[in-house]
């Protein structure tokens, strides 16, 4: 009989708009606009991940970074980031995550991104079904120069001008700390995967063949029963490895 697997979610990209705003309002920062062209950005890179078999900021080989995918997309950055999720069901729970691990919570937070788009791409990516999430931040160079002007001059009619960091207005790569793949993984369980009910069923199956062999053991050796061949206890750790590497598997991941 064919094998037949499917994959539920409810992530949207105005919802993850939304909660990510929200973010930063709560915290007095300015909302962030959707943008198509980084929208685009987020899909090309789904789809290279996808195509390449790869989970990763940067490609294996070398040949493509997050920043490839913005510019193809004709996003002229000045500042630019990006954060990835994996195997999660819905949007608060890829949020949370994000907010969850500083590296990612400082690109949802930073005052340097005015536009971002997403992309939220179902597909099998090293033979497992699976939904990627592409989050794409940036600022253009003429809305940095925009807000540099506006500073300047609030700074020459005021009679005690604050101190402002002086911004490139050559457009230049990320910082570093935003280039980097972040070693850091926040996991989560989501709440309908199609892993859950034959990882279940893999335990209960293994917990039953390791109780059957140490009870054969204990009753063999007891009783003194004579035995051709007996490898129970190889056997049994060998099952309890398979457990130990079931129960480690994990849910959602960010990078």
């Amino acid at each position: 009989m064919p094998e037949v697997l499917g994959i539920s979610y409810s992530i949207s990209e105005n919802d993850l708009l939304a909660q990510v705003n929200k973010e930063r309002q709560d915290r007095g920062l300015p909302a962030l606009s959707l943008n198509v062209e980084l929208d685009d950005a987020a899909k090309r890179k789904a789809a290279d991940m996808y195509s390449k078999n790869y989970w990763a900021h940067f490609a294996p080989d070398g040949s493509t970074t997050p920043w490839v995918f913005i510019r193809d997309a004709g996003y002229n950055y000045i500042f630019a980031g990006e954060n990835l999720a994996k195997g999660f069901t819905d949007s608060g729970a890829v949020v949370e995550a994000w907010m969850n691990s500083p590296t990612h919570r400082d690109n949802i937070l930073s005052d340097k991104y005015h536009d971002v788009g997403f992309a939220i791409v179902p597909g099998t990516l090293s033979g497992e079904e699976t939904v990627l999430v592409v989050e794409m931040f940036g600022a253009r160079q003429s809305q940095t120069l925009a807000a540099v002007s506006k500073i300047a001059a609030t700074r020459t009619a005021s009679p005690n001008p604050e101190i402002v960091t002086e911004i490139s207005t050559t457009p230049t790569p990320p910082p570093v700390s935003a280039r980097e793949a972040s070693t850091a993984a926040v996991i989560t369980r989501p709440k309908i995967d199609t892993s859950i009910t034959s990882r279940a069923a893999s335990t209960v199956g293994l917990s039953f063949l390791a109780f059957a062999f140490v009870m054969d053991l204990l009753i063999v050796e007891r009783k003194k029963i004579p035995r051709v061949v007996g490898h129970n206890l190889d056997h049994v750790i060998l099952i309890l490895l398979f457990l130990l590497f079931i129960v480690l598997r994990s849910g959602g991941v960010i990078i």
